[in-house]
């Protein structure tokens, strides 16, 4: 009696070694056809490259080889490193695949907010501090003063230290006030945070520190609002006591 069950369970380990196989090579098979299906059909030929609206300078030198790919053989990790490295001032980028045969471009470009002078160019940093392009003369943004840079840097790096940061604070919250964003700053010098010295307008120089900027700049949009400042006759506005002190060209000389 041993012997007989011995045999039915051999037996049944048999078929089911057997089904197995078939199933594997059944699964298999239709693994490798898909996968053909896949990377040869004409279906999935990439025919366009959809870039969005706020990047539309990307070169098509960059997206060379692109079209005409096979859409699962495009190495999108790869491209986007390439277009990274060619458009620095580019933030959050993605490519994505859009099926059966179209690639996305997804970013944003970053808009700057000042500029320094660093190797003998204008280097153009955006809200982030983070360096985006040089230009041989200087354009409409304020050129900051006093930001140590490091001989490393390269476009697309960030500039970091405790002075630049608070340049950006100051210039964003400028850029946000409906008072204060029509004020055109042309300098701003940061090398001493105890006395930050922006140069508004024609000739007024106004004055924070690093410890009570918010209140400090709080102050001035209601000075703005308030229209009590004459730009072409307040000499400076120091902004770092209980009350602003503000002097026009006369007590300045005085």
């Amino acid at each position: 009696m041993a012997k007989k069950s011995s045999v039915k369970i051999s037996r049944i380990a048999v078929i089911r070694a057997i089904v197995f196989l078939f199933i594997a090579f059944v699964l298999f098979s239709a693994y490798v056809n898909a996968l053909d299906f896949l990377t040869t059909s004409p279906l999935f030929a990439v025919k366009d490259v959809r870039i969005e609206r706020s990047i539309q300078f990307i070169s098509p030198a960059v997206l060379t080889g692109i079209k005409g790919a096979n859409i699962f053989e495009v190495d999108i990790d790869q491209l986007g490193r390439r277009i990274r490295r060619r458009y620095p001032y580019i933030a959050q980028l993605r490519v994505v695949r859009q099926l059966p045969n179209r690639i996305l471009i997804l970013a944003k470009k970053r808009d700057p907010l000042m500029q320094i002078y660093y190797r003998n160019k204008f280097l153009l940093l955006d809200t982030e501090g983070v360096a985006l392009y040089y230009t041989l003369e200087p354009v409409r943004l304020p050129l900051v003063y006093g930001v140590p840079v490091d001989n490393w840097l390269f476009l697309g790096g960030t500039v970091q230290g405790p002075q630049l940061s608070k340049v950006i604070e100051v210039l964003n919250v400028f850029k946000r006030s409906p008072y204060l964003r029509q004020w055109r700053i042309h300098t701003v010098q940061a090398g001493n945070l105890a006395k930050i010295d922006l140069l508004v307008g024609r000739d007024l120089h106004v004055i924070l520190d690093q410890d009570n900027t918010e209140e400090e700049i709080a102050q001035l949009q209601m000075l703005a609002a308030s229209h009590k400042i004459d730009l072409n006759k307040v000499k400076y506005i120091d902004l770092r006591f209980n009350e602003p002190v503000i002097a026009d060209h006369t007590q300045a000389k005085g």
